[in-house]
């Protein structure tokens, strides 16, 4: 903090938080997450500006003598911190034992503290900081695939009053879809089965073979799969 800033540093500020909020941005844009390129660049940008904003307080009261008139900057960083957590918790979703989108908020948590490097005038901290989050975004997102290989998803069968739900969950684990949640509905006339789980391999070779063979059972009338992953 070098005083009240001047347009050039808070244009310089605010640019090097879009940049950087932008290339963390596309890469959740791109896998389809709730908290995308629009999310991640208005956060980091309003991180910036409360850390501007203290700058140019700071300058203000720089020649005050009095406790109260002095401003404590650590606050301010901690209630933006702490004021993003509520924009974390909704884009995490759960289902069944299933827990998606933590990564996203990760991300967010992230991107704030970019902005308030950015803001303060922590150019190295704030670019460090963004190069490594893009290879952990990145990178390790390969290094999980190739480790892994799991695909996240529910399995749902509509069938008619002839058919074994049991018969079909002991077909869902041959398949290979390790079941994390169920739930079953059946009447007189037929009924549904929906899965949430995971599998292994490829997830299209693997949708469709299983799709395919479910199909084939007796009494099923319907089969769908909907990706989580």
């Amino acid at each position: 903090m070098n005083g009240d800033p001047t347009l050039e540093t808070i244009a310089v500020r605010l640019g090097l938080s879009f940049l950087a909020a932008f290339v963390l941005g596309w890469d959740r844009e791109e896998l389809g997450h709730p908290a995308g390129l629009r999310t991640l660049v208005l956060i980091c940008l309003s991180a910036c500006t409360a850390m501007l904003l203290a700058d140019s307080l700071l300058a203000q009261t720089a020649g005050s003598s009095g406790g109260l008139s002095r401003l404590d900057l650590m606050r301010l960083a901690q209630g933006v911190l702490g004021g993003i957590g509520f924009i974390g918790a909704g884009t995490i979703l759960k289902q069944g034992n299933i827990v998606r989108g933590v990564t996203t908020a990760a991300t967010l948590w992230l991107t704030t503290v970019i902005g308030l490097c950015f803001g303060s005038g922590a150019w190295v901290i704030g670019l460090a900081a963004t190069l490594s989050g893009l290879a952990t975004l990145q990178a390790l997102r390969r290094l999980e695939a190739l480790l892994h290989r799991r695909s996240y998803g529910t399995m749902t069968l509509e069938f008619g009053p002839d058919a074994d739900p049991a018969a079909l969950l002991a077909e869902l684990d041959t398949l290979g879809l390790t079941v994390k949640a169920s739930t079953l509905v059946q009447g007189a006339e037929g009924g549904s089965l929906r899965c949430i789980g995971s599998h292994r391999g490829e997830g299209r070779a693997w949708t469709l073979a299983a799709v395919a063979r479910l199909r084939a059972a007796r009494a099923v009338t319907k089969v769908s799969w909907e990706d989580l992953s």
